[in-house]
């Protein structure tokens, strides 16, 4: 995509030489339009930091009421067990997946529908998935046809509707700013909710709260806010735990012209988002959306990453390396 007029973005880097392909597809498979199942609509993924590394991954979609467990085996992304998340008329519109001392985080948009612009409740929702932190094991045997082993909580919504920043935008459609949150994050028992909108004054935003608070009743939630000058119409695809911080995938945040763009924040309010690359997307479908950063490797100078996208069959992952 091309650069929105007067806007500086950080040097373009184009993806690594390397294949990354399914070693089969992304269940469960259905009697959808090709366009609405499963495999067409990755839109969130995370992985325990196991030795071997990648042992035990979980990715979610934004059309159906489980998640999905895989491994990455060299270049090959290797499907397993699905897991129910909701039991509600609805799906949750999942958007995002994280990591954090033993539990999978699953995240649902906290927004309308965005095809039909109608309320649903069920994305209101957070997950969460125990696994042992050496493996990666789910503590409960993951189950596709109901929901086990799975918590889930409610209380960010309040969080969302009372925030100085964006309440405005709660429960608003896409098209007019609403609030729709696409990347998770959980870093120093702080979790963070990257939101795709609102996009205001050339700024994104990311609530963030206390963690373990979240799946309790009562306890304070300490709820947090930090606008990031991403630029004009530039919403946040997913957020992704490194050592110094979090990376920032960042796009449009509907169609417009906006490329997407990598960036590096220390999870700080007040603190700045560091540009890192603009990512160089020339040879991927037309019309897929980056919604998955995937950290593989890191050092002192650069990070690789995978990205995987929304609309391409079985996410179309692409891996990059980009400086710090």
């Amino acid at each position: 995509m091309p650069a929105a007029r007067g806007e500086h973005l950080p040097p373009k880097v184009a993806p690594e030489a390397t294949t990354w392909k399914p070693a089969s597809i992304f269940e469960k498979d259905s009697n959808d339009e090709l366009k609405k199942k499963p495999r067409m609509n990755l839109s969130g993924a995370a992985c325990v930091p196991t030795t071997p590394k990648f042992t035990s991954c979980l990715i979610a979609n934004d059309e159906k009421k489980y998640a999905q467990f895989f491994s990455i085996e060299g270049n090959l992304l290797v499907p397993k067990d699905l897991i129910r998340l909701s039991d509600d008329d609805d799906d949750p519109d999942a958007e995002g997946a994280a990591y954090n001392e033993g539990f999978f985080y699953v995240t649902g948009s906290h927004g309308r529908s965005r095809h039909s612009d109608e309320k649903n409740l069920s994305s209101y929702t957070v997950f969460r998935i125990a696994v042992d932190p050496n493996t990666g094991a789910p503590k409960t045997k993951p189950n596709a046809e109901s929901v086990d082993g799975v918590e889930a909580s409610s209380r960010l919504r309040k969080v969302l509707k009372n925030d100085d920043l964006v309440e405005a935008y709660f429960d608003e459609t896409l098209a007019k700013g609403g609030i729709n949150i696409e990347g998770i994050a959980v870093r120093n028992h702080r979790m963070y909710f990257g939101l795709r909108g609102p996009s205001l004054k050339r700024h994104a935003y990311v609530v963030s709260v206390d963690a373990n608070a979240l799946f309790t009743k009562h306890d304070d939630l300490k709820p947090d806010t930090a606008a990031l000058e991403l630029g004009k119409h530039t919403g946040i695809r997913d957020l992704a735990v490194v050592r110094d911080g979090l990376l920032i995938l960042a796009g449009p945040t509907r169609e417009e012209e906006v490329p997407y763009t990598v960036w590096l924040w220390d999870g700080r309010s007040g603190t700045a988002a560091r540009p890192l690359a603009t990512l160089d997307l020339s040879k991927v479908k037309k019309g897929a959306k980056a919604e998955i950063l995937l950290p593989l490797e890191e050092d002192a100078t650069s990070f690789r990453i995978l990205v995987m996208f929304d609309g391409v069959e079985n996410g179309g992952a692409i891996s990059f390396r980009i400086k710090r």
